[in-house]
């Protein structure tokens, strides 16, 4: 967890104060995203960093990876539903 922090630590650097701030403020809450996120649980990831993007709309890290929960989640139930082919 403190590479975690780190991490964020430097990218903190470069954000105005209210956005850092919010940052600060869901950063357990996106921690626990990551790891969901890590694990593969995608739906719950998302709902989290969207939670984290709700608290705070300049996270664009929490943006993101929501983003990416969403497609993946789109892309494999439009692979469940194609017809295969099991000739």
């Amino acid at each position: 967890m403190e590479w975690l922090l780190c991490d964020l630590d430097e990218v903190f650097d470069v954000d105005p104060l209210e956005i850092k701030t919010g940052k600060l403020a869901t950063l357990e809450l996106f921690a626990e995203a990551l790891a969901i996120y890590s694990e593969g649980k995608l739906a719950k990831a998302g709902r989290l960093f969207a939670e984290c993007w709700r608290q705070n709309p300049g996270d664009a890290v929490a943006k993101i990876y929501w983003e990416r929960c969403q497609s993946t989640l789109r892309n494999r139930t439009k692979i469940k539903d194609r017809p295969h082919n099991l000739d």
